[in-house]
């Protein structure tokens, strides 16, 4: 499954996988760009919405 472009190609600096996923660390969901944060399925494809809350929660956290 391919990840809408949108944010992607709008957001300079984020480093992006051969599926079209914003790369985050597994551990604080950032991203590339300082300051920016993903979760859900921009980062790992599609998933649930539980999956996705906790994602979530990870990023607010860090």
């Amino acid at each position: 499954m391919w990840s809408n472009p949108l944010i992607p190609n709008t957001t300079h600096g984020l480093e992006v996988g051969k599926h079209g996923n914003v790369i985050t660390d597994p551990l604080t969901g950032k991203t590339s760009r300082k300051g920016v944060f993903a979760g859900g399925d921009i980062a790992t494809g599609a998933a649930t919405v539980i999956l996705a809350m906790g994602a979530a929660r990870v990023a607010a956290r860090a």
